[in-house]
């Protein structure tokens, strides 16, 4: 079987080291395997419905703690513009569960949501 190589951004790279080791050998299948079910869905018409803590998750799982957040970026005003463009995005893709992603984001991270304007 020919060896392959797949490019990951840099801040994501924890996630699949986590799950190599949790999943050791069968990883590499696992993933071969959600790589096939995504190419058969991607001409699907069918949603594919998340809940709010997954997507959550997806937007912002990689933030360990407020402090660590801030420390890297260098200002609070990039920090505060990191966030806007998370939730920009996260409300392009899924305007139906914005506000209860929001919401979590507020509770699990107030200062953040302060920053950002988006605690009142």
């Amino acid at each position: 079987m020919p060896d392959y190589k797949i490019y990951i951004p840099e801040a994501k790279a924890p996630v699949l080291y986590q799950f190599k080791e949790q999943f050791g050998k069968d990883a590499s299948g696992m993933i071969v395997d959600f790589i096939e079910n995504a190419l058969r869905h991607a001409g699907s018409s069918e949603t594919i419905t998340c809940s709010a803590d997954q997507i959550h998750q997806t937007y912002f799982g990689d933030i360990e703690s407020e402090k660590a957040f801030l420390y890297l970026f260098e200002t609070r005003e990039s920090a505060k513009l990191a966030i806007k463009n998370r939730l920009d995005a996260l409300y392009q893709k899924h305007p139906d569960i914005y506000l209860d992603v929001l919401a979590q984001f507020k509770e699990k991270y107030p200062n953040l949501a302060k920053i950002t304007g988006i605690n009142q």
